[in-house]
């Protein structure tokens, strides 16, 4: 029997392999195409305290190896999400994250206290790393001292599984884990999408109206290994990997060099049963190898386990 069981916060995966933000929708859209009891879970859509129109078209952008996006982050709000999309999750058997987008700390303590009252949730995935959203001006993210505020006292609100997502985009974000860390955070998942543009030769103008967009896609994989690597080694808490994943052999990389568990998103888009069908090839791959628990793989390029 493979052990494939992942621990996170207080969140026990039943594989290392999640659904990433934006990309699985809010929960049955990804379950139509993968299986609930295979899986490890999902992360939904973003959700912002208050309603969110979201950015000007054109929002996506197909470029070589990989995808432009800027959507910006549209939702219903925080409570259209609880009384429309909240119910829908609370049958899925698998692990259900909320990423929360909150733009003040003022704003989060709202959300997780709504939230609290609520069933069907494991545990939250803050989001300060869009790369489509600009609070004063700048990203929160590329700021430590507005990202520390903004993450501060959230570890007392709740005892579900509190996970920070940070972007690849900023060198800020390695001491943001690192206070998130001791503010009692249970992962940092990283990387988010990477800075990039597009421009319409015809028109002279940028293709998008926000001109910066987030590239993902199998083209940021190798320094999104590179960045996971180096998180891995700033912080002790697991490492939730994320950039072009969309192999059973990406998914090992990952976990070698100190991810604890995976996301997928982009990949989804081409194939939709792929968290599925990696979750098996992985069980397939540790009986091949001789490798009993799943865990055993994580931070051996370091030479330890997380």
């Amino acid at each position: 029997m493979i052990d494939q069981k992942i621990k996170i916060g207080q969140t026990v995966l039943k594989s290392p392999i999640i659904g990433a933000s934006g990309c699985s929708g809010w929960g049955p859209e990804l379950i139509e195409y993968n299986k609930q009891d295979i899986i490890g879970g999902f992360v939904t859509k973003s959700v912002t305290l208050n309603e969110k129109i979201g950015n000007d078209s054109p929002r996506i952008k197909e470029v070589s190896s990989g995808l432009l996006n800027s959507i910006g982050l549209e939702n219903g709000g925080l409570d259209y999400f609880i009384e429309n999309k909240l119910p829908l999750l609370k049958d899925i058997d698998c692990a259900k994250f909320i990423n929360l987008a909150p733009f003040t700390n003022e704003e989060i303590h709202i959300m997780i206290n709504k939230l609290e009252k609520e069933t069907g949730i494991d545990g939250y995935e803050i989001n300060i790393s869009c790369p489509n959203i600009r609070k004063d001006g700048f990203n929160i993210n590329s700021n430590v001292k507005k990202s520390v505020n903004l993450v501060k006292d959230i570890r007392k609100l709740t005892k579900r599984t509190l996970m920070l997502k940070l972007s690849p985009a900023f060198n800020e974000s390695f001491e943001i884990a690192s206070i998130a860390e001791k503010e009692g955070f249970d992962g940092i998942t990283f990387t988010n999408t990477y800075l990039g543009t597009a421009v319409n030769i015809d028109t002279g103008k940028f293709v998008f109206k926000n001109k910066v967009a987030g590239l993902s896609g199998p083209a940021i994989k190798p320094i999104s290994l590179w960045n996971v690597y180096k998180m891995a080694n700033t912080v002790k808490i697991p490492i939730i990997g994320v950039g072009g994943i969309r192999t059973i052999e990406d998914v090992i990389e990952f976990m070698m060099i100190g991810a604890s568990a995976v996301q997928i998103g982009t990949a989804l888009l081409v194939e939709p049963t792929i968290l599925t069908d990696i979750s098996i090839k992985l069980k397939e791959y540790c009986k091949e190898n001789h490798i009993e628990k799943i865990r055993d793989i994580i931070s051996t390029i370091n030479g330890e386990e997380k």
